[in-house]
């Protein structure tokens, strides 16, 4: 068991709290909806979806976050302005989750930013992401509307292939992000495959050691990129390699996971309590008692 030297920076959004030493909080799990691919979405143009599926993924997410005792995000992927503002404002409405606008292009991160500050949500929405090509209109529109939380993903194409280069990004990215008004940051490591996965956990521990920030990962992405897993179709392997590719940046600290589609949740979740359950029981033996909704307390009603 370690500890980070350098004092660590917890932040609560909307009543979750994210960052600090490893066993002191939960992880907090970062799950996706409405995402290509994702059979709840009907016209991912108009915005047009399975309201009823939804709300079903939704509640079954919140049951296994109540069960496990890990607090739960819902990353809301958004590709067009019209999309941006109907997924945004039916989430707000089917679950009182912290909510990330993840888009895919300017039109929607805006549209995304608007609904929020319209429909009341500003203090509940986190901004994912901005990296080092984030162009200026998102910076603008983020300072003018009043965002206050956001992923800084430490991507480059020299990033990609060098921890270390992640590292540095942080001195130039987090000055542009607080210069906007964001004053909530979250780092993300970067995972596009296999090999960037043993990266993104690298940087992890060196950034929380040097910054304190609360970092993590989608650590989902070394397994939706892993060709050859998929063509074996087989769903048991497939689940039981995702459940440790989401559970080793963890082990190393990590203060949240995008562990992929919210589906995933009910095999995810516990996989990633009993790592927090474990760490626990070393931080109770220092004198210090997790709150009573802590994994500890919850894994063996499991």
């Amino acid at each position: 068991m370690f500890r980070f030297s350098r004092e660590q920076i917890v932040l609560e959004i909307s009543g979750v709290k994210i960052g600090g030493q490893p066993g002191e909080n939960p992880t907090v799990m970062i799950g996706s909806i409405f995402y290509k691919g994702d059979k709840t979405v009907q016209d991912e143009k108009t915005g047009a979806f399975n309201r009823e599926a939804a709300i079903t993924l939704i509640s079954k997410l919140e049951e296994v976050s109540d069960k496990t005792g890990l607090p739960a995000m819902l990353d809301i992927v958004c590709s067009t302005k019209e999309n941006a503002r109907k997924y945004l404002e039916f989430a707000a409405d089917a679950t009182k989750m912290p909510l990330l606008i993840d888009y895919v292009s300017e039109d929607a991160a805006i549209g995304g930013i608007e609904a929020a500050k319209e429909i009341g949500i500003l203090d509940r929405v986190i901004l994912n992401s901005i990296n080092p090509e984030t162009k200026p209109i998102i910076y603008e529109k983020a300072k003018e509307f009043g965002v206050r939380s956001a992923i800084a993903l430490t991507y480059s194409t020299r990033a990609i292939i060098s921890y270390k280069e992640r590292i540095r990004l942080m001195e130039t990215l987090i000055p542009k992000i607080e210069s906007a008004g964001i004053t909530n940051i979250l780092v993300d490591t970067v995972v596009m495959d296999i090999a960037t996965l043993g990266l993104a956990c690298k940087a992890i521990f060196e950034i929380k050691e040097w910054y304190g920030y609360p970092t993590g990962c989608g650590a989902h992405n070394a397994i939706a990129s892993w060709k050859a897993l998929k063509d074996k179709k087989d769903k048991i392997l497939s689940m039981a390699c995702s459940s440790i590719a989401n559970g080793l940046p963890v082990a190393i600290g990590a203060d949240f996971i995008l562990y992929g589609p919210i589906s995933d949740a009910e095999y995810i979740f516990p996989a990633i309590s009993l790592i927090n359950a474990a760490y626990a029981q070393v931080l109770m033996e220092e004198g210090k008692r997790p709150q009573p909704h802590h994994p500890r307390f919850k894994i063996s009603r499991l």
